[in-house]
């Protein structure tokens, strides 16, 4: 089983895919994300699942909400979480989940860049209860540093293959630095000539 993992809870499929999909970007496995579209199959979804953080619907005309599941998994799981969406979000709903301690509100409907702003402080905060998820916030890699090139510009006097030359251009193409000199033909590199 995954150190983490996810459940959502929502009868919108769209949201569903684009919330798997999101998870999915941070790098987590395809396995350790669970969807459904009830409450009532969340439960016996997280029963085996157990899952760290639930990105769920309010669900306020069902049987079971958002709270009380959320409450539920947290019997199976204390560690669990949640993040809550609903079209009925008011101040009082908002209120309520947030002493409820949802790491996150939304009201629907949202925009995508809406629910990646929330599942992103939702995730800087599982990050300081789980190694792995600080691991997949972390940039993939640092840029490479390049190495220092000589500079040059239009009008230096340089020296190349033994003559003396004049700068004409200065280019940085494909990741190198070339120049074009009055009295030559084509670019040269500009590790191969000397700034007098």
């Amino acid at each position: 089983m995954s150190a983490i993992r996810f459940l959502v809870a929502d009868n919108s499929t769209a949201i569903q895919t684009f919330l798997r999909q999101l998870l999915e970007g941070y790098g987590f496995e395809p396995s350790s994300i669970k969807t459904t579209h009830r409450p009532q199959a969340a439960l016996e979804v997280a029963a085996e699942h157990q899952p760290h953080l639930l990105l769920t619907d309010c669900y306020s005309k069902e049987l079971v909400s958002g709270f009380s599941l959320h409450q539920s998994l947290q019997k199976l799981n204390p560690q669990c979480r949640f993040g809550l969406m609903s079209a009925h979000m008011g101040p009082t709903m908002a209120e309520q989940a947030q002493r409820a301690g949802a790491l996150f509100q939304l009201a629907k409907p949202f925009t995508a860049a809406d629910i990646k702003a929330a599942v992103a402080k939702a995730m800087e905060h599982m990050a300081q209860l789980h190694p792995e998820v600080a691991h997949k916030l972390q940039p993939v890699a640092a840029r490479p540093v390049l190495p220092t090139l000589p500079k040059f510009q239009a009008g230096d006097a340089v020296l190349y293959q033994g003559r003396y030359e004049t700068v004409k251009d200065v280019i940085f193409r494909q990741g190198e630095l070339v120049v074009h000199l009055q009295g030559t033909p084509g670019m040269v590199p500009a590790t191969k000539i000397t700034k007098l």
